[in-house]
């Protein structure tokens, strides 16, 4: 239906429309309604559950039809499944201000905190028609307790080192049962579209591959490359949009509308609006900043670098986009993760030392790693997390944030020198460099596979090597890197800092997991002691911080918690050494693609940005143009 027909049919309805007033031929996207006219498809009121989701527009309800162009550079299309399959139990709203109901109508704490029930919506049904329903939930904690298959259960599943249990007491109902309080449980379910991807498992459709199911199957190798969401356009949905192909090597993908998505606009009407998603695999960023000049994208949120702005600039007006200007929400890009518990004594004696590491972080020239690395894009700053994480929201939080940023940033040879004189290096050797306890001291500074990391690691060890700091530099491929900072089996390694909630990904502040500064303590505090080294001084403190906070029912006070968290960094930290963060993310829409918010925050993929601002109501506007005002609304 064009715009101007469903203008009209608001119209006929008159004044106070609602989704009851509106015949059911306004309230579908034509090529459903052809579908169900001849009986391939059901009604619409067959098709919705009893309570739809109502999504939140952002300029106006749109029309129906047309095709999203996009590109992609991964097997995996992680581009497009941060936009599409964003569908949890409980999700971020669009703003990242609080978590609402997604798939669940709602949720309910016992009072002692230790039993989470969902109550799912009723009617909800896959893409093929199938009910959606508690068993499928029940399906996926099978999987995860079974170890005949390679289906690891999410850490959020312990709390103490314990298993939770999951009960099923109705088709709509799914308890979610712990041994103790945890009220961060339903912001682990909001975290990116890799949880609600591994949780939401069709049970209707896999079990014809289960060998318990089957007895065709005597292992769970075609089971597991059944549910790849990725590239197998059979396995069912929930999204918005259902995959119909997927090229062998995945250079072109498309999407088609769900028929049976949840969603609706507030005039009742089915989204999404829009009928297709294409994406076109590109082998490298430059490849796809052409296809946007060509006018052959209709709507890009990734894999745009800052370096192409003059070139996306030039060719705006001529290919009919604008540029709008989102952020990368990055504290550090990146940071020096300073090892705690690193195998050596004598650099455990060191790198423990609070003056070291703040004597190395005076001796950084953050300004200098801007301008070469970032091209002056960039704010040089301390390892902090991103600005509009929810935690600052308060005057005090704003307090936190800002000293946090500043403290030990400031690029302060002098100071950083008496430091790093105070933790007992001050004997020198003949080339100048420090030594420590009478011997030779030399740091291994590493990094990913990555041109970003490698220029700032050379940055980094040239500053040091000024303040005789002997550090040697060498750039990892992820796998090897990833084992031995998992096993503490390294001095310093660089990583990206990027995060919105303390709650669910608590790891830049509290020593909860095996990566980071924090390895040995981490892995103590993931297997409740059995693995690991026991914490003590600041960590236990940290640790303390963060029980608390797990088992505080008010989230005002937990908030508080976070901010005491940070609070310990400042008085034993830093324990990761920022460089540069707010790096800008460039997003590039058509004119005519409408209801995209002019803003938005790309790096934390635990938002899952653009999937929580309901992509779902984006639409292509073929019968109005846009003013010069509109187009450049949000636009640089």
């Amino acid at each position: 239906m064009s715009l101007a027909a469903w203008l009209a049919c608001v119209a006929a309805a008159g004044p106070g429309v609602t989704s009851t007033t509106l015949p059911d031929e306004c309230r579908e996207a034509p090529m459903l309604a052809q579908l169900v006219a001849v009986g391939k498809l059901p009604p619409l009121r067959e098709r919705l559950p009893e309570n739809p989701i109502v999504v939140p527009i952002v300029e106006h309800p749109g029309q129906y039809g047309g095709i999203w162009r996009q590109y992609h550079m991964a097997a995996d299309i992680v581009s497009i499944r941060l936009i599409q399959n964003y569908t949890p139990l409980a999700r971020w709203n669009s703003d990242l201000t609080d978590i609402v109901p997604g798939l669940a109508q709602s949720w309910e704490f016992s009072p002692d905190g230790k039993r989470i029930t969902f109550q799912l919506r009723k009617g909800i049904r896959w893409s093929d028609g199938e009910p959606f329903t508690s068993r499928d939930l029940a399906f996926w904690w099978e999987l995860c307790n079974d170890k005949r298959v390679a289906f690891q259960a999410p850490e959020w599943v312990f709390v103490d080192g314990k298993k939770m249990r999951l009960l099923t007491p109705d088709p709509y109902t799914v308890v979610f049962e712990y041994d103790a309080p945890f009220y961060f449980m339903p912001m682990y379910l909001s975290a990116g579209f890799w949880t609600c991807e591994q949780m939401l498992t069709p049970f209707h459709y896999l079990k014809r591959f289960h060998p318990d199911h089957n007895p065709a199957y005597k292992d769970f190798k075609e089971f597991l490359r059944k549910n790849y969401v990725h590239d197998n356009p059979d396995r069912p949905t929930l999204s918005a949009w259902r995959m119909t192909y997927c090229s062998p090597t995945s250079d072109r993908v498309v999407f088609e509308r769900n028929p049976f998505f949840y969603g609706m606009d507030p005039l009742g009407r089915q989204l999404p609006y829009i009928d297709r998603v294409e994406s076109t695999m590109v082998q490298s960023a430059e490849a796809g900043v052409l296809l946007v000049v060509a006018g052959q994208i209709d709507a890009q949120f990734r894999l745009i670098s800052q370096a192409d702005y003059p070139l996306l600039r030039r060719f705006a007006r001529k290919a009919g986009y604008r540029i709008l200007r989102y952020e990368e929400g990055t504290a550090a890009w990146y940071g020096v993760c300073i090892n705690w518990d690193v195998l050596d004594p004598r650099k455990r004696r060191l790198f423990r030392d609070k003056r070291f590491r703040r004597g190395l972080a005076l001796t950084i020239d953050r300004e200098k790693i801007n301008q070469v690395v970032w091209h002056g894009l960039g704010q040089p700053q301390a390892a902090a997390i991103t600005d509009e994480a929810w935690h600052f929201r308060s005057p005090e939080g704003q307090e936190v944030l800002k000293r946090w940023k500043t403290e030990w940033a400031p690029y302060d040879t002098p100071r950083g020198n008496a430091l790093l004189d105070e933790a007992g290096l001050t004997q020198r050797d003949s080339d100048g460099f420090r030594m420590f306890e009478g011997e030779p001291l030399t740091v291994m500074l590493e990094s990913f596979d990555d041109d970003v990391a490698a220029k700032e690691t050379l940055l980094i060890s040239t500053d040091w090597a000024m303040v005789g700091i002997r550090a040697k530099t060498k750039r990892c491929m992820g796998t090897d890197l990833w084992t031995r900072v998992r096993s503490g089996r390294y001095d310093m390694y660089m990583q990206h800092n990027s995060e919105m909630d303390l709650f669910s990904f608590p790891a830049q502040v509290f020593p909860t997991s095996d990566i980071n500064w924090h390895p040995l303590v981490g892995k103590w505090h993931m297997t409740g002691g059995k693995e690991g080294e026991k914490p003590d001084g600041p960590m236990a403190r940290l640790l303390d911080i963060f029980e608390q906070c797990k088992r505080e029912p008010d989230l005002a006070r937990r908030h508080q918690l976070a901010l005491d968290g940070i609070r310990v960094h400042f008085d034993e930290g830093p324990f990761m050494l920022g460089t540069c963060g707010r790096q800008p993310d460039i997003v590039v829409v058509k004119d005519n693609f409408r209801n995209v918010p002019p803003t938005g925050i790309l790096g934390p993929l635990a938002v899952c940005q653009p999937g929580s601002q309901w992509p779902e109501q984006f639409f292509i506007d073929t019968v109005t143009t846009p003013t010069t005002a509109t187009a450049k609304k949000g636009a640089q």
